[in-house]
C-alpha cells in the first residue's frame, strides 16, 4: 500500500478507536455494534475464553458498564500497522472505575484487528493485555 494510503488508513483507524472508546466510556455501549463486524471474536487476556459474534461482544461491554461506574479513561500510546485491507492496532490505556463499592485503577494495552470492507473499517478480533490492576480502596 502506498505510504499516503497507509497514512490515511492509520488516521481513520485512530479516529475509529477514539470514537469506539468514547461510545462505551460515555455510557452508550449498546451503540458499539457498528464498530464490530458480525463475526468478531474477543479473546480474554489469558486466552482461555472467547466471546464470538457482534451481539455477544456488545453485550460484554453493556454488562461491564452496567456493573461499573467509570471515573476516568485515558488512551495512551497508539501503534497502527496497515496491510492492505487489514489493520492491527494497539494502544495503552488507563481506567479508573468503581464496581461493587470498590475503586479500581487498571492499565494495560488493547489489541484490535480491523478489516476494511465496503469502504469502512470494522473490528474483527480483540484482546487486552492487563499490565496493572489494583484496588484503590
Amino acid at each position: 500500500m502506498p505510504s499516503s494510503e497507509a497514512s490515511t488508513s492509520r488516521l481513520e483507524i485512530l479516529e475509529l478507536i477514539e470514537r469506539l472508546n468514547d461510545t462505551w466510556v460515555k455510557g452508550s455501549p449498546e451503540q458499539l455494534a457498528s464498530f464490530f463486524r458480525e463475526d468478531i471474536a474477543m479473546v480474554n487476556p489469558d486466552f482461555t475464553n472467547r466471546t464470538e459474534g457482534r451481539e455477544a461482544c456488545v453485550a460484554s461491554y453493556v454488562d461491564f458498564c452496567s456493573q461499573a461506574k467509570i471515573n476516568d479513561f485515558t488512551l495512551g500510546e497508539t501503534s497502527i500497522d496497515v496491510f492492505g485491507h487489514t489493520a492491527i492496532a494497539t494502544y495503552t490505556y488507563e481506567i479508573g472505575y468503581e464496581m461493587g463499592g470498590e475503586q479500581f485503577s487498571d492499565s494495560g494495552r488493547d489489541l484490535f484487528v480491523f478489516i476494511r470492507e465496503n469502504d469502512r473499517w470494522q473490528a474483527v478480533w480483540r484482546t487486552m493485555i492487563v499490565q496493572q490492576e489494583q484496588k484503590v480502596n
